[in-house]
């Protein structure tokens, strides 16, 4: 009997659809996660990471059982097959003592080798022997400056902070050892032996003379001691200094009740925010999610401006640090007889003088500047509109908690093509779907590509960390990529690589290969695997039963910068350590990570990358383009907020007086430069880089405008372009620090007057429109 078909109702047919979309999109699932890729499904399919490293989770399951990280040996807790990084004596805080204690015993016999072998062999091998004397401190120094970033264990970062301060003295000991210093001029200077040296022992020999020189090797004995104490003293207090940057002044900030219920500010969004004991204040708290929800969504002025200070208000103590910092390299500076440890830093560094760093920077203030405000006016208008004003002053009007109160209402005005059924960009973008697009681009445009692998047990430092080898089409596997993506309680806050192992060659006199990996090149020759980690705190959510991280197109650049600076490590392979990867000048280091964050702004690359995590279809364009637009607004208000920090680098470590100031500077610098003027907060303390970079931080605005005239000239016809790969590969990525980056970008950008590196070369790369 064949059954008469009902009429549906509509709100039968409504529900008909619902169910037919989700069948549809289970179908699509399905399909799509079958034919995921491995890099894909090691990123976005936690059940099928977890079964392929099931034994990781086994053995961190058992520690954590047995109740202590490091409870080995014992019948409950398998022994590891391997240390960190396939480093057989890092099963352990103790094995990274014992592991440092072998380093600086190697390294003592060297220094002894070197003293000693006054051969004609001797002396031809000095500079190599004095690079392989700087490997092996370099090799505990950052592994411990990892371990302090990312480990979770509390013993195993102080443990680490130990190794560090202990190699860092004996580096800076070395680097005041007159007979190192003395031998290796005469070894530069005597023609009969330099002309036996290849160009990069040359170029490493001149280096290592300007670590000696900047270390007052030439000074009195009693100012060498003074540096190294100096020199200690700078790395301890810049360590505290990083490490309280995430601190606020304050916990919360009291709001008067009545008044937050009288702002206009939807009632939904503080609802669940807790009262003082009195019940007339609300406690708002000054990190996470919510003080953004009031910054964006409260109209009155006086309570945003009050939160936004809060936010970014640090401790007085961490200010004091900040000063004795100042203090401390002022003092070194002097003692090199030096105006600043501005002056001090430019020795060495592609700009050369702080006069050249601030020329630079006032051509971009001159430039960015009028943009800047173009971009803030309708800001202005808006806010006068509100406040019922007719302020015709741009950068008065504005403030910088105006900014995302505003600039979101001004957003919302201008959308077009998302709706609230449109999915948000972010489901297009999946941690897999973004590194399997990074592999793709990679062996598009350099012959590389990234394979995961399973770790060994005791490998990683937890069991969410993926190991990647990354395969050339010509030389194998040539380095290793550690990632830690996943947002973890005490990690580093900022996203970060570390280079644990540089790529080099071989030496000739080294014997002791069981501590690293080694590759062996298209040319046949052995070599140290490069081995990054990179960092990041990406979150994750629960979907459909599966845990899985969405980026926002902001974090998408974020994974495409630091991957810029593992690709630079895995191709700068040189001989010598002192010049591999990304061991160039701090002008220069930033060019390849700038230069991806290119790619990852190019709406055919994002195209062409993306795939929603459910159905597998591609982001639409329209969709893209009012996402990637709204990401564009106020594009110069960041570069210009990047001039500021850049200007406030350069004036901290300008400091030349008996009694620091940090926040009379960071303020001065405010009220000049105008743009969202801080006058209010004491966020100088917040700013980490002022210690990491020193007087350098113009790097990224300088590498920024190079960056974009090499995107521009290589890249911006076809993204995926092998030929301008290969041409940036064998311009910039394959030299390391072994060639004068003038020269390299000069090769680049087929200009040969930028060679000299002059005050022509500074200006024509600041004359850049697309930064």
């Amino acid at each position: 009997m064949i059954a008469t078909p009902r009429l549906m109702n509509q709100s039968s047919i409504t529900r008909y659809r619902k169910w037919y979309d989700f069948t549809k999109r289970l179908i699509h699932r399905n399909i799509n996660k079958t034919s995921q890729s491995s890099l894909r499904k090691v990123f976005d399919d936690q059940e099928y990471w977890e079964n392929a490293n099931s034994s990781t989770y086994d053995y961190y399951r058992a520690k954590l059982k047995a109740g202590s990280k490091y409870l080995l040996n014992t019948a409950n807790v398998p022994a590891a097959e391997t240390g960190l990084f396939q480093n057989s004596l890092l099963t352990s805080p103790i094995g990274l003592q014992q592991f440092t204690k072998r380093s600086r015993k190697e390294a003592e016999d060297l220094v002894n080798l070197i003293r000693t072998d006054m051969s004609a062999d001797g002396i031809r091998n000095y500079i190599v022997r004095l690079d392989q004397l700087s490997d092996i401190l370099c090799r505990v120094i950052d592994l411990c400056e990892f371990i302090r970033a990312a480990h979770p264990d509390e013993k195993f970062v102080t443990t680490a902070q130990e190794c560090h301060e202990q190699m860092y003295e004996v580096m800076n000991i070395l680097n005041t050892d007159v007979f190192l210093w003395k031998h290796l001029k005469k070894v530069l200077s005597e023609g009969s032996i330099r002309s036996q040296l290849t160009d990069e022992e040359v170029r490493v020999g001149i280096i290592l003379l300007e670590d000696f020189e900047k270390s007052g090797i030439y000074m009195n004995p009693e100012v060498r001691e003074q540096f190294i104490q100096l020199a200690q003293d700078i790395s301890i207090v810049g360590q505290e200094f990083n490490s309280n940057t995430e601190y606020n002044g304050v916990s919360h900030v009291k709001i008067c009740a009545e008044e937050l219920e009288a702002s206009g500010m939807n009632r939904m969004l503080f609802k669940d925010i807790p009262k003082d004991v009195y019940g007339t204040k609300y406690k708002v708290p000054t990190t996470g999610g919510v003080p953004y929800v009031f910054l964006r969504s409260c109209p009155s002025e006086a309570i945003r401006k009050k939160i936004w200070n809060a936010m970014y208000s640090c401790p007085k103590k961490q200010i004091k640090r900040l000063e004795a910092l100042m203090t401390l390299r002022k003092d070194l500076a002097k003692s090199m007889g030096k105006k600043s440890y501005a002056a001090y830093q430019m020795e060495g560094k592609m700009a050369k003088s702080p006069k050249n760093v601030q020329d630079f920077i006032n051509t971009l203030i001159a430039y960015t500047k009028p943009l800047a405000t173009e971009e803030l006016k309708p800001l202005a208008d808006m806010k006068n509109e509100h406040l019922c004003r007719t302020s015709t002053d741009v950068l008065s009007t504005v403030r910088p908690w105006d900014r995302d109160y505003y600039g979101y209402l001004h957003s919302m005005s201008k959308r077009t093509n998302i709706s609230p059924e449109s999915p948000p960009i972010s489901s297009y973008f999946s941690l897999g779907v973004v590194l399997e697009g990074v592999s793709g681009l990679l062996q598009s445009i350099y012959g590389i590509k990234l394979v995961p692998i399973v770790p060994k047990t005791g490998e990683t430092w937890a069991p969410d960390v993926r190991k990647l080898q990354v395969v050339s089409e010509t030389d194998g596997v040539i380095g290793v990529i550690y990632c830690d993506l996943f947002e973890r309680t005490g990690k580093t806050p900022n996203p970060a690589h570390f280079t644990v192992c540089c790529s080099r060659h071989l030496y000739l006199e080294e014997k002791d290969l069981s501590r690293m990996q080694l590759g062996r090149g298209s040319d046949g020759k052995l070599f140290q695997m490069p081995i990054i980690s990179l960092v990041c705190n990406f979150t994750r959510s629960n979907i459909d039963g599966n845990s899985v991280c969405l980026l926002q197109l902001s974090e998408v650049e974020t994974l495409f910068h630091e991957m810029g600076h593992a690709i630079h490590t895995m191709v700068g392979r040189t001989e010598l350590q002192n010049t591999s990867g990304t061991r160039c000048v701090t002008d220069f280091v930033e060019l390849p990570s700038i230069l991806m964050e290119h790619f990852a702004k190019d709406s055919r690359v994002l195209s062409t990358i993306s795939s929603h995590y459910v159905t597998g279809e591609r982001v639409p364009d329209e969709l893209l383009a009012e996402y990637q637009q709204e990401k564009r607004f106020l594009q110069h208000t960041e570069t210009f907020a990047q001039i500021k920090m850049a200007s406030l680098d350069q004036k901290v470590h300008s400091f030349e007086g008996e009694t620091a100031d940090a926040v009379k500077l960071y303020h001065e610098v405010e009220k000049e430069l105008q743009v969202l003027a801080d006058t209010e907060s004491n966020w100088c303390g917040k700013f980490g880089h002022l210690f990491g970079y020193g007087a350098t931080y113009y790097s990224y605005l300088m590498d920024r405008a190079i960056a974009a005239k090499i995107w521009n000239y290589l890249f911006e016809n076809d993204p995926f372009s092998r030929e301008g790969g290969e041409k940036f590969k064998n311009s910039v990525l394959k030299w390391g620090g072994s060639r004068d980056p003038w020269h390299c970008i000069a090769d680049a950008l087929d200009e040969p007057r930028l060679a000299e590196g002059d005050q022509w070369a500074m200006k024509y790369i600041g004359e850049v429109e697309n930064m």
